[in-house]
Order: C-alpha cells, then sequence, then structure tokens
C-alpha cells in the first residue's frame, strides 16, 4: 500500500480517520445528553446514582440479575449487614410448608441461578437443584463427598487441604531477569507479565529489561 496525500490510500485513510471521529463526537454528545437528563431528573428530586443502577439491571438478563442479587445480599448477610438470608426471605414470602418437601422443593426452583445451583436439606435429607442454560431445573439426591484426611487411609485425623499452587519463578540472577524481560517484549508479552513476585529484587529488573528494550515507560500511550 502506498500511502500519500494526494493518493487513493491517503484519501480512503483519511475518510476512516474522518468516520471514527465523528462517531466519537457522537458519543460524546450522548454522553452529555445523558447528563443532561440525569440533572433534571435530579431537580425533580431523583437521584442519579439510582437510575444509573436501575438502567444496568433493566438490561441484565433476569436469572442473572436474580443470582446478582441474591450475592450481594448473601454477602451483606455475611457481614451484618441484613438481617435474613435472601432465601430464608424469600421462601417466607411463599406461604410454603416447609415440612414438605415437595413444597419445598418446587419453591426453590424458582431461586435457582442461571446455569447455577443450590443446595437445600428437607428432613434430614440434602437435595441439589441445578439449572441449565434452557432455564430447565433439575432435582437430585444430594451426597457431600469425603474430605482427604491426613494418615493412613482409613484412619483418623484432620482433612487435609489443597496444597498452594507454586509460583513459577525463573530461576536466574540480576542479569538474567533483565535479558528475560527484554525477551518477554520481544515476544510481544505485555509488562505485567512480570513473573518475580513484589519484594523480590529480580521483579524491578525484570521491568527494566522489558523497559529498555520497548524504549518506553510501559504504560502505554495516552488516550
Amino acid at each position: 500500500m502506498t500511502l500519500g496525500h494526494n493518493t487513493v490510500s491517503g484519501k480512503q485513510l483519511a475518510t476512516v480517520i474522518d468516520r471514527v471521529e465523528a462517531i466519537r463526537a457522537a458519543k460524546q454528545t450522548m454522553s452529555d445528553d445523558e447528563s443532561a437528563v440525569l440533572a433534571e431528573a435530579k431537580l425533580n428530586g431523583f437521584v442519579p446514582a439510582a437510575i444509573r443502577h436501575v438502567v444496568k439491571l433493566r438490561a441484565m438478563k433476569p436469572h442473572a440479575r436474580q443470582e446478582a442479587e441474591a450475592l450481594v445480599e448473601s454477602y451483606l448477610h455475611a457481614l451484618g449487614m441484613a438481617a435474613d438470608t435472601p432465601l430464608f426471605r424469600q421462601v417466607g414470602l411463599m406461604s410454603v410448608d416447609i415440612a414438605s418437601r415437595d413444597q419445598v422443593t418446587e419453591a426453590m426452583k424458582k431461586l435457582v441461578p442461571e446455569n447455577g445451583s443450590i443446595i437445600i436439606e428437607v428432613g434430614g435429607k440434602a437435595i441439589k437443584l441445578t439449572r441449565d442454560k434452557d432455564g430447565k431445573v433439575d432435582v437430585r439426591d444430594h451426597v457431600d463427598a469425603p474430605a482427604p484426611m491426613r494418615g493412613a487411609p482409613g484412619g483418623g485425623g484432620r482433612p487435609m487441604p489443597s496444597p498452594a499452587p507454586k509460583a513459577d519463578v525463573p530461576d536466574v540472577d540480576a542479569e538474567g531477569a533483565e535479558a528475560l524481560g527484554r525477551q518477554a517484549f520481544k515476544d510481544n508479552e505485555p509488562i505485567i507479565g512480570n513473573p518475580f513476585p513484589f519484594g523480590d529484587s529480580r521483579r524491578g529488573r525484570w521491568d527494566s529489561g522489558w523497559r529498555k528494550e520497548s524504549g518506553t515507560d510501559g504504560m502505554g500511550p495516552d488516550d
């Protein structure tokens, strides 16, 4: 492709630039219009932050919205900021006979999140309800998997925690770390891919190598 002031490619490029700038100008105008509408709503006694939140909720899929709201309420309850768990409150509003396994199961089907599951216990028996991508809820008995135990098989002991994953830190000196940083830039890796943990002196050398090879500070162009 040959670019120049009077070439066909140059004119095509100018057209593309003009279109992008026009789109950005339109987006800015729409943003200004939205701000004006929210300012007007505030003058009429409405809260702009609440309006933005409602607009965000209206754009969500129903099951995704229910799942998000249930998670937030669960977190609030865990922090002592809500009196009842969302599931307990919802069941209470359904007028369900909590002694009836079938009634509780049917009621809880409405609360299963999209592509998610919940486990309930009725009459000392655990039940797992899972909703698939098509919205159908599958109900089956649930049995907890036994936790691995320390010591010989069949013996007692405490549950064995899963081992923490080991960080893949290169076994090199400071100069090797700088060389790895240079190579990372050549391999088109971002500067946040530094493999050395914070506090490791080699982390700075890796960054230094990346920056020296790129000729920049690693922050990218200003928007």
